[in-house]
């Protein structure tokens, strides 16, 4: 049984029948060290139950067993790994101290070494075996490497009595016990790229020119086998190359390594590169990637991506491993028939599509099968949203239904624009009139909302001359920016659903340089230009840019009649209004960021990287996490700067409520006095009633002035409020109010 088979049965305290299949293992001829070592796991697994004393007698069993056929040098291979895997054993320190004396007879004051390490107690396993791995490899005029800074360094002299070592590294000399030794250095090779860089530079500038990819490849391997582009950066430049010269440098490299079969190179910019000892061919990553998958429009497209990527290198496909996905796909699709019924029809349209890349007979078999027995074919339709996909299986509804008009013509609005398009060609060709797509229409526009994308293909769908449909686009542009309006105040759409709708409707605005929009302002009458004009302005979730595309090409086609709606400060997108204090404040928090955060996290990268294999390293994956989120807070806080500006006394109004405005309210029912500010979002402070003005509580009372009556929720006593004064809170007399 496989290692993660038997690991799973631990897990679920069958420990009988993995117990068996140990001991079957151990017995056999077949058993080698490289074998047992991928059992490690189980041993772990058993200590993670709670059943370390089983897992120490396996372990004893599997070492005692090995002693019999293998040298001790062998054995202690064993040995160590599997004294790791159970976490700690006095039997197994002892066994493994054993098999080092015999493994290192020859060896002057092993035994001092032994006892200096602590294998026998008093320290970690894994140190106690670092330290004898990396001082047993040691000899004088050695070269070692720092474990988490970048210096290399050579041993000149080793006292085997005291096992204190004499190290020169970094234009120093000093003398290091065996344990700090291990726990500050490794062992490097002559030509590894961090001890030329310290000893012989000039080489090392050789080697960059000349095999660029070794390189690369070296400094993976002893950072646990991957590193970003950052770090090599950081590395090479500007020491060995200066700036222009790593660039040209890194462009030549990149191209080299992507030619490799042992490294991958992921991402733009930053990328990553991944040195793999042992490469799995490109059809086996194929077939073992796609077992991961459970979407099947990831599956698709890791098919694709990996005959795309066979064409880049010059191979042919593997028929093989592409029919392999295909029958998995099917696999797939049939197991979804049960669990997702809706979404089964995709996994059968993703299966006939991988079937098809790989030449097999049939490919749409299964589609076939299934769209002739669903019991709902418009919902399993729905499912499918990739055009090319969706058009097969219309094809074999078609095929299989009779009804299929009357289907495919209720379900129309309730699809994308563009398979909206795919459906409208279809009917049109059998002979819908232009009345029944006028029906449909009417549907759409009755209820824009909900049918948002099917409104859309109103506007611009390539199908529309072709099926005669004759809908005004005035009436079609006025629906889809009453939508705009309803996203953007949020009464009625989600959050998530806002942003799709207005992400969708600046694509369709800008299509072609605006080309429908400037077309439906032919003709237009001037006071529905202005009216447009009103509605497009309020609409801040269109963008920046659509939205004064827009109003231009207003202005453009009706010049006289352009006047800017008077836009309220607070309700202003494009400036942040702040005090001259939280201005300073801010900046200050910036230079910290940049100046001690990210540089702290660019050291916490360097050193998480040196201390081995990168796919268990939490500290390396953590300063990554880390530092992704330092630079999405840094961009969102010069954003931030950039709009942002100081609010002054004179700009602070008295009439009524604005910006820096503070505003006294008694309670009607009691007469209760209650007082807030209305300040800018880096000034706000609950406790002392200063409320950003973006927040709905502020942007609900903003614009009032004394004697208008607003409803609390907030305070401790809630009710019906009458605002009695409004001041300048810039202007206050006392040093805390003058603060803000």
């Amino acid at each position: 049984m496989q290692p993660e088979s038997l690991v799973q049965l631990v897990g679920s305290g069958n420990t009988a029948t993995v117990e068996a299949e140990w001991t079957r293992l151990v017995e056999s001829a077949e058993a080698t060290p490289a074998l047992l070592r991928t059992y490690q796991p189980v041993l772990a697994e058993l200590c993670r139950v709670g059943k370390n004393a089983l897992a120490e007698e396996w372990a004893w069993m599997a070492v005692e067993a090995m002693s019999t056929r293998l040298s001790p040098a062998e054995t202690l291979s064993l040995a160590a790994g599997f004294l790791l895997a159970v976490g700690d054993s006095k039997e197994l320190r002892q066994q493994v101290a054993e098999l080092y004396r015999a493994a290192y007879a020859g060896v002057e004051g092993l035994d001092a070494l032994l006892t200096e390490s602590g294998l026998a107690g008093g320290r970690p396993v894994r140190r106690a075996l670092r330290t004898l791995e990396v001082c047993l490899s040691l000899k004088e005029g050695a070269f070692i490497a720092s474990r988490d800074q970048d210096e290399a360094g050579r041993v000149t002299k080793v006292d085997h009595t005291t096992w204190h070592f004499t190290v020169e590294h970094d234009g120093t000399v000093e003398s290091l016990g065996a344990v700090e030794l291990a726990d500050r250095f490794r062992p490097a090779e002559a030509d590894e790229v961090r001890v030329l860089r310290h000893f012989a530079p000039d080489k090392l500038r050789e080697r960059l020119e000349q095999d660029p990819v070794a390189v690369v490849i070296d400094l993976c391997r002893h950072r646990g086998g991957s590193m970003s582009s950052e770090l090599l950066e950081s590395i090479l430049s500007p020491e060995l190359l200066s700036e222009d010269e790593f660039k040209k440098w890194c462009t030549r490299a990149r191209t080299a390594l992507k030619k490799c079969p042992n490294v991958q190179v992921e991402g733009r910019s930053p990328y990553t590169i991944t040195y793999i000892e042992t490469p799995v061919a490109h059809d086996q990553a194929l077939v073992r990637e796609f077992e991961k998958l459970r979407e099947p429009m990831a599956q698709l497209q890791l098919v694709e991506k990996y005959i795309r990527d066979c064409k880049a290198r010059g191979e042919a496909p593997s028929g093989e491993a592409v029919h392999a996905c295909f029958e998995k796909a099917r696999g797939h699709a049939r197991q979804m028939e049960s669990k997702h019924a809706s979404r089964a029809g995709l996994g059968w349209a993703v299966a006939g599509q991988i079937g098809q890349l790989a030449g097999a007979t049939e490919p749409w078999k299964g589609l076939l099968e299934f769209m002739r027995t669903a019991s709902h074919p418009s919902t399993v339709l729905k499912a499918i949203d990739d055009p090319a996909l969706f058009d097969r299986a219309c094809d074999l509804f078609v095929e299989t239904h009779p009804e299929w008009q009357e289907v495919l013509g209720t379900m129309l609005p309730a699809l994308d624009a563009e398979l909206c398009d795919d459906v409208a060609g279809r009917l049109a060709k059998t002979g819908w009139t232009a009345a029944q797509f006028d029906t449909v229409a009417q549907r759409i526009l009755s209820t824009p909302a909900a049918h948002f994308e099917a409104l859309l293909w109103l506007w611009d769908g390539r199908s529309l001359e072709s099926i005669g449909l004759q809908v005004s686009a005035l009436t079609v542009l006025t629906r889809i920016l009453r939508v705009l309006d309803e996203a953007r105040r949020g009464d009625s759409i989600d959050k998530e659903r806002a942003k799709v709708i207005s992400t969708r409707a600046r694509t369709a605005f800008s299509a072609r340089r605006y080309e429908r929009f400037v077309r439906c302002l032919q003709g237009l009458d001037p006071g529905m230009a202005a009216a447009l004009r009103t509605q497009i302005f309020q609409l801040d979730n269109l963008g920046r840019a659509v939205r004064e595309d827009l109003l231009s090409h207003l202005k453009t086609q009706f010049p006289s009649k352009e006047v800017k709606p008077q836009q309220q400060p607070w309700m202003r997108e494009d400036v942040l209004y702040v005090t001259a204090a939280a201005m300073e404040k801010k900046r200050a928090d910036i230079e910290q960021h940049v100046n001690v955060k990210m540089r702290d996290n660019a050291r916490a990268i360097g050193a998480a990287a040196e201390r081995g294999d990168l796919s268990e390293n939490s500290e390396y994956k953590f300063a990554l996490e880390e530092r992704d989120l330092l630079r999405a807070r840094l961009a969102q806080m010069n954003a931030e700067m950039a709009i942002a500006r100081v609010l002054n006394p004179g700009d602070v109004p008295t009439d009524h409520v604005g910006i820096g405005t503070r505003v006294a309210f008694e309670r009607i029912d009691d007469g209760n006095r209650y007082e807030l500010t209305i300040v800018g979002p880096w000034d706000a402070d609950h406790e002392r009633n200063w409320y950003n003005y973006k927040t709905p509580l502020a942007q609900g009372i903003l614009g009032k002035r004394v004697g208008d009556v607003v409803e609390f929720e907030h305070t401790a006593s809630p009710g019906a409020y009458r605002i009695v004064e409004i001041s300048n809170a810039l202007l206050a007399a006392s040093p805390a109010q003058a603060a803000l």
